[in-house]
């Protein structure tokens, strides 16, 4: 999966872990801040959670918050977590 197929990938568990409170139009207005549209620490567990079972790496729910605030950063994260770019 290439870089921009994960970041879709991602958006896609992102809004699925907001649990009907996110849409990709509001994440599109926020320039894809997590933050900015409300995320609530659960959906950030439900994202983490996600992650780790659709793309097979793991990701620490302690990390620096920065690496949670946006889709790039969360695709940042995961791709340095060992997420193959190419795969």
């Amino acid at each position: 999966m290439d870089s921009s197929a994960l970041r879709s990938k991602i958006l896609d568990l992102a809004i699925a872990a907001g649990d009907g409170s996110v849409t990709a139009d509001e994440l599109a207005a926020t320039n894809y801040s997590l933050r900015d549209v409300g995320f609530s620490s659960l959906s950030y567990m439900r994202l983490i959670d996600s992650i780790e079972n659709e793309v097979g790496v793991y990701l620490d729910p302690e990390a620096a918050i920065e690496h949670y605030e946006t889709i790039d950063s969360v695709t940042a994260l995961v791709l340095a977590s060992g997420a193959a770019a190419d795969a």
